[in-house]
């Protein structure tokens, strides 16, 4: 590639167009609003006004009284963008003529026209197609096919592309490909894994539509791209009518989405599952974050430890990936409540972390949650329920933390508002992490309905977790079944020998209501701790 003359206005719009129309260019809509906003104010002569302040507040919405310094969303944002660039230009903008970057240290784009020479226009299509895939979970939405024979009936099936297609985008570790530029394939019966080399992506969505005078069926398929093989699939039986149609396409989306790109999502086991094969000098970044969901569905000593080696790393590496602080904060929040290993300060720690992870990536919904929890391990009931709505509103749709955030809040004694949501979680992904049922089970034994609290403890099915013979002990001793309550109190000392006299403390980690705490302490004593203090 060899450098040529200045670009014109209008090639450098052309460019623009050129860039944001790509399935390549990997970036956020804030992002791409970031690199409109600069490459114009720079074609209007304002070159010299393009400061961090300017593009915060007219870019990112914040107010006109931010302070840059305090504020780094400018600084993280142009660092993601300026690697989209990258990427564009090492895939689907290899021969263009035209190289738009925005060189470290500012934000003010520059602009070089470039003169391809033959050797390098003759690249091949299995070299530019053939790229590697990305490292994160990427996924696209191929139209899905109207089986009607009623052209009509293309509004439904388009709609509801793109509602699944806007669902995925709000999970912000996923990169999702525009709808726009999977429309090429609309009608098509595709083979998944030459679209995924095209496109770029591991995971692919598919499905297909069809109606009567009664039903709307839609069935919906996920590949793996790296095999070709189907890996999920979910068929949606909904009775026709008119005025619900956009009801449908929305509840439709809500649940595919949940099932397969949550926390506990079937897209994010089959990757951590892959990442636990890896030896640590192979992994990167993203590859802790799988290793913290592994550490979630695991709950043990050897995975939390393995995640903290992992997401340490990877803030060493990335210093500005704020989900991975944000998974620090989690941990050390974890360690606090449940005493994994020795760490000092581990509840400070989980503040400091958390909060970098918010400033860092302030519209992720993990960060704020992160925030969140180190809240309700404080005892602030009220930092804690003001954060938690606004985790909620980033994606009222995200059933671990809709989950999660209901199950704090029962905890908290909100128990209808918590309730309420924690079964909204439950009912989008299948999937959902089976400590979930602690707070039920608070419920229901609050209430001394014991058969049913005795019944949630045994779905908890965490027998390294201290938590899981305290459960199982309470009710049983409530319900007069003192032989069981005493083998369970057996093992509930083996976790933690200690326990008479450090209960009460460790049961308050997670348990805010005090008369509820003494209700636990009292079914315990009657199952065989009578030192209990």
């Amino acid at each position: 590639m060899a450098a040529d003359k200045k670009p014109t206005v209008k090639a450098i719009k052309a460019q623009l167009e050129r860039i944001l129309q790509s399935a390549e260019f990997r970036a956020s809509d804030k992002q791409r609003n970031f690199l409109s906003f600069v490459i114009n104010e720079t074609l209007e002569g304002r070159a010299s006004q393009i400061k961090g302040y300017n593009i915060a507040v007219s870019v990112y919405g914040r107010t006109e009284s931010l302070d840059p310094q305090g504020d780094p969303i400018v600084r993280v944002e142009a660092g993601r963008l300026r690697r989209a660039l990258e990427h564009y230009y090492l895939t689907a903008g290899k021969s263009d003529p035209l190289r738009i970057t925005i060189p470290k240290g500012g934000y003010v784009p520059t602009f070089q026209e470039v003169r391809i020479r033959p050797s390098e226009a003759k690249t091949s299509t299995s070299e530019t197609e053939g790229i590697a895939l990305t490292d994160g979970p990427s996924v696209a939405v191929i139209p899905l096919i109207n089986l009607t024979n009623d052209k009509e009936q293309d509004h439904f099936t388009d709609g509801l592309t793109e509602e699944i297609t806007i669902e995925l985008a709000r999970y912000q570790d996923f990169q999702v490909i525009a709808s726009q530029s999977t429309m090429r394939f609309k009608g098509q019966q595709v083979d998944p894994k030459e679209v995924g080399r095209h496109l770029g992506v591991r995971f692919l969505l598919m499905g297909s539509f069809r109606m009567d005078l009664k039903t709307v069926k839609v069935m919906i398929r996920l590949f793996d791209t790296s095999t070709g093989g189907q890996i999920w699939g979910e068929s949606y039986k909904r009775k026709q009518k008119a005025a619900d149609l956009i009801a449908m396409q929305e509840e439709i989306a809500t649940s595919v989405v949940g099932a397969i790109a949550d926390h506990y999502g079937l897209i994010t086991r089959r990757l951590s599952k892959e990442s636990r094969k890896k030896v640590p000098v192979d992994l990167k970044a993203y590859d802790a974050v799988l290793r913290y969901y592994h550490y979630e569905t695991e709950l043990t000593p050897a995975a939390f430890k393995k995640a903290l080696t992992a997401l340490e790393q990877a803030v060493e590496i990335d210093p500005e990936y704020g989900l991975a602080w944000a998974m620090l904060g989690h941990l050390h929040a974890d360690n606090y409540a449940l005493g994994f290993c020795e760490i000092e300060a581990p509840l400070e720690k989980a503040l400091t972390f958390a909060q970098k992870g918010v400033a860092l990536a302030p519209d992720n919904q993990f960060a704020l949650d992160a925030l969140t929890l180190v809240y309700f391990h404080q005892g602030d009931k009220a930092e804690f329920l003001q954060h938690v709505e606004q985790t909620i509103a980033l994606n009222p749709n995200s059933p671990y933390v809709i989950g999660v955030a209901g199950w704090h809040m029962m905890l908290f004694g909100e128990w209808e508002r918590g309730l309420e949501l924690l079964n909204k979680g439950i009912k989008l992904n299948p999937y959902h992490p089976s400590w979930f049922h602690l707070a039920p089970f608070m419920d229901y034994y609050n209430h001394g309905d014991y058969e049913k609290a005795l019944s949630e403890a045994m779905k908890f099915n965490y027998p390294e977790l201290f938590w899981d013979p305290v459960m199982r002990s309470a009710a049983l001793a409530q319900l007069g079944r003192q032989k069981e309550a005493k083998t369970a109190i057996k093992q509930l000392l083996k976790l933690e020998p200690d326990f008479a006299s450090r209960g009460r403390w460790l049961v308050k980690r997670y348990l805010k209501v005090d008369a509820l705490i003494d209700k636990v302490i009292e079914g315990l004593r009657k199952a065989g701790l009578p030192d209990l203090e």
